[in-house]
């Protein structure tokens, strides 16, 4: 029996949503137990819910070194991800068990499914997909937002992110463009959502369109992005946090991978769609930096990506 848990997850919002089963699964294992997350930028927020505290990395008592060996040590089971042999964020141990994780899964092998089967205590648990319970004030919250950036009420509603946290991740603007200008011949209402890396391209896709008929959302901190994502009925993005976020939230999410393995680090949920170019050296499993044709990103035709998205 465990009665402090402390989960530890550095690494981007993709990666700590495919974390959510494990913090599931332990909520259910230990449902008396004190439960506290910590991640990086806010993501942590994202369990609230399942956690009895969460918090930033950069901002809590591990960023203290002179309290973070007591605070560690408060906790009969710690678990941290690393993508090394051991882990920063545990000086001195913890009094009870120190679980260190791999945030690197072997190859084939889903991300979220090895992050689970690695917390011994949930060998015997049923993995399920990651999911974010949300509140009827922020789903409300979010209806406001749409209301002020959408352009006449339309439905079906597409939620479009062009961006990632790497460029050699990211679908041609232009290509985003041409979907975009499609559903709104449609008679889909279309938002955009620009994070802090996205500006540029959410710029390259207005330029070719009447900017007045797409709205903007921009920045919007991790529980607010879902709600907005749980009150659109579709959603198009590429290899992203963003995508992850619209899995979990119930959204129809069609994501778009290029150079990484979905089969690894794609979302998960019955409402994914994953479109992947035809060629036989994807994935590569990073994002070659020799190569520069990206055909496994240019070779998916936006006539291909409007059709899933159109379903």
């Amino acid at each position: 029996m465990h009665n402090r848990i402390l989960i530890i997850r550095p690494g981007a919002l993709g990666d700590f949503i495919l974390t959510l089963p494990v913090i599931a699964g332990l909520r259910e294992l230990y449902p008396a137990a004190r439960l506290e997350v910590m991640a990086r930028g806010g993501a942590a927020c994202l369990a609230a819910g399942l956690a009895d505290k969460t918090g930033d990395l950069n901002a809590c008592e591990l960023s203290l070194p002179g309290r973070a060996p007591d605070y560690v040590a408060s906790f009969d089971l710690v678990i941290a991800w690393s993508a090394r042999s051991h882990s920063a964020y545990l000086p001195g141990g913890s009094a009870g068990q120190a679980i260190v994780v791999s945030a690197e899964p072997p190859a084939g092998v889903p991300a979220s499914l090895f992050f689970f089967r690695s917390v011994p205590q949930l060998r015997r648990t049923a993995w399920k997909p990651s999911h974010i319970e949300l509140t009827d004030e922020e789903r409300a919250m979010a209806d406001r937002l749409l209301a002020e950036k959408t352009i006449g009420g339309r439905r079906p509603l597409v939620a479009v992110h062009p961006g990632s946290g790497s460029r050699k991740k990211c679908w041609p603007a232009e290509h985003f463009a041409r979907v975009v200008s499609a559903l709104l011949q449609k008679g889909h209402g279309v938002v955009l959502l620009e994070g802090e890396a996205d500006a540029r391209a959410v710029e390259n896709i207005r330029e070719k369109l009447s900017p007045e008929r797409v709205g903007v959302l921009r920045s919007l901190p991790p529980r607010t992005l879902a709600a907005v994502l749980s009150r659109c009925d579709r959603y198009l993005g590429n290899d992203s946090g963003v995508s992850h976020l619209a899995a979990a939230v119930g959204s129809h999410c069609t994501a778009i991978f290029g150079p990484t393995d979905p089969g690894v680090w794609g979302p998960t949920g019955s409402k994914v769609t994953i479109l992947t170019a035809d060629i036989d050296c994807r994935p590569c499993g990073k994002t070659n930096p020799d190569c520069r044709s990206m055909r496994c990103l240019t070779g998916l035709t936006p006539e291909r990506v409007l059709r899933a998205v159109s379903r």
